[in-house]
């Protein structure tokens, strides 16, 4: 299991030693960053006037430590993306001791935009950066290198909107270009990344059995933690790889303590992409990403509400403020019987893909009916002011008003066909 990876950018710390004679005309300006393989300093470069990023291995690493830093290097300098950090150079002096150098990205990772998301704009934001992300593993992918080590802490964002993935030190070649690793293979058995975002094949070890697909998960896990606010796996190390390796998630809108439940749908692509079975996944990051594209495009942010069985969903002749698309179980239509109040008829049973309450905020009038639970409901709840949206914004929305007008014409008329 590696040391905790090396965080991309962090507050500027104070000068130290100059970075030795591979960069002599560079002037260091102190460390930004330390992780268990090594640091990160700030260089300034005085002939092109720029900032950059040196990346230093700490002296006393051990040699397959030193290796996969190499190999880091080596693998990062070979994935030219625009979503993937660039790495300018590879130096090994003569003892031995590896750095190298690449962009100095300012800005902020995914964690501290997840910690700091407020508003459905601040979710955007995320969804269109994770959509980034699978753009650079797609790239990664299609010359056989899995990054293996996906969390937010791992993601910068840059402050004019760039997105980078970082830290490909637990990267794994699976192409037949092994020889960017110099050959190396981890064997079986052996688990690397960080345990709170693994895919069950990884916490397993089962490492000859990672493909894109490992990463798919990796995807997701973040997409996870944007929704929850936690890690999928939560607990101590043991605890979160116990969970990992079974696979156990518990889905995003049933996490407690939430003050907000997800997007419905939001939380089926996450749960998708961390299924345990990697052939129950997106088959690939591009599948995944053109799912938050769709999403995004379809505007789906309704809240998921349930109900127990017997309750009162909407009650006939109260304002209407929201409709309904029933997600799971199953609701009763009824009306009060004209000839005798007290009695209600039933209209008609509703299932999942079922959809009432929204007559009535399109015509403006009282609700026509009362709609009942009769075992435990899932519904997406579309606000009134979302409809409203609609009928006042675009030719289809007064389409649709104009048909809910005609259906309460006719509901008017089979209630006067019943009172005579």
């Amino acid at each position: 299991r590696r040391p905790p990876a090396t965080p991309a950018v962090a507050a500027a710390s104070a000068p130290a030693p100059a970075p030795g004679p591979a960069y002599p005309r560079m002037r260091d300006e102190g460390e930004i960053a330390r992780g268990g393989m090594g640091s990160i300093r700030r260089l300034y470069d005085p002939e092109l006037r720029r900032h950059i990023a040196l990346k230093v291995l700490e002296p006393s690493a051990d040699p397959n430590a030193a290796q996969r830093f190499i190999d880091e290097a080596r693998i990062t300098g070979r994935l030219d993306h625009a979503n993937i950090v660039p790495v300018h150079d590879l130096v090994i002096d003569n003892r031995g001791v590896a750095t190298y150098t690449m962009k100095l990205v300012q800005g902020q990772t995914l964690t501290e935009l997840i910690t700091n998301q407020r508003t459905q704009r601040d979710l955007e934001h995320i969804l269109n950066s994770l959509i980034k992300v699978c753009d650079a593993l797609a790239f990664a992918h299609s010359v056989g290198v899995i990054h293996r080590d996906l969390k937010p802490d791992n993601v910068m964002v840059s402050s004019h909107g760039q997105v980078y993935v970082m830290d490909w030190g637990c990267a794994q070649v699976i192409g037949p270009d092994r020889s960017i690793v110099e050959g190396r293979v981890d064997p079986d058995g052996m688990v690397i990344g960080t345990v709170a975002y693994m895919a069950p094949e990884q916490a397993r070890g089962l490492v000859s059995q990672i493909d894109h697909r490992t990463d798919v998960f990796g995807v997701g896990a973040m997409l996870y933690k944007a929704l929850t606010g936690s890690a999928p796996y939560p607990g101590t190390t043991m605890v979160a790889l116990t969970c990992a390796q079974l696979g156990e998630v518990q889905p995003p809108d049933e996490r407690t303590g939430a003050t907000t439940k997800p997007p419905p749908h939001l939380s089926q692509i996450a749960m998708k992409a961390m299924a345990p079975d990697p052939a129950q996944r997106f088959q690939s990051v591009d599948e995944l990403a053109n799912e938050l594209r769709a999403f995004l495009r379809g505007g789906n942010w309704f809240p998921l509400v349930k109900f127990k069985p017997g309750s009162l969903i909407v009650r006939e002749g109260d304002r209407a403020d929201a409709a309904y698309i029933i997600v799971a179980g199953r609701c009763e239509v009824r009306k009060a019987d004209p000839a005798q109040p007290t009695r209600s008829l039933v209209l008609r049973t509703l299932a999942a893909g079922d959809v009432f309450g929204e007559t009535a905020i399109f015509a403006n009038t009282p609700r026509s009916a009362t709609v009942v639970a009769l075992d435990d409901v899932s519904a997406v709840q579309v606000d009134r002011s979302a409809i409203d949206n609609l009928t006042q914004s675009s030719w289809l929305g007064l389409f649709v008003k104009a048909l809910a007008d005609r259906f309460l014409e006719v509901d008017a008329q089979l209630a006067k066909q019943a009172k005579s």
